[in-house]
Formats: structure tokens, C-alpha cells, sequence
């Protein structure tokens, strides 16, 4: 039963990391997408 907790929690930090990452990236390219286009707004 541990193994399996073990196991779970691990998955867990995994698919965090992985939506984190992404969303980092994400906003990342829309920083650089929103930076290129308006030079003017900011």
C-alpha cells in the first residue's frame, strides 16, 4: 500500500511539473508574441 501512495505521489509532482512548465512557456510566448506586436502600448 505504500509502494502505491509512493507511486501516486510521484505521478502527482510529474503532471504538476509538467502543467507548470507548460504554462510557463505559454505565457512566455505570448509575452514575446504581445512585446513583438505592440510597440506602441507599452
Amino acid at each position: 500500500m505504500e509502494k502505491y501512495i509512493a507511486d501516486g505521489a510521484d505521478l502527482f509532482i510529474t503532471i504538476v511539473a509538467c502543467l507548470v512548465g507548460f504554462g510557463a512557456a505559454i505565457g512566455l510566448l505570448d509575452f514575446m508574441k504581445t512585446k513583438k506586436q505592440d510597440p506602441k502600448e507599452h
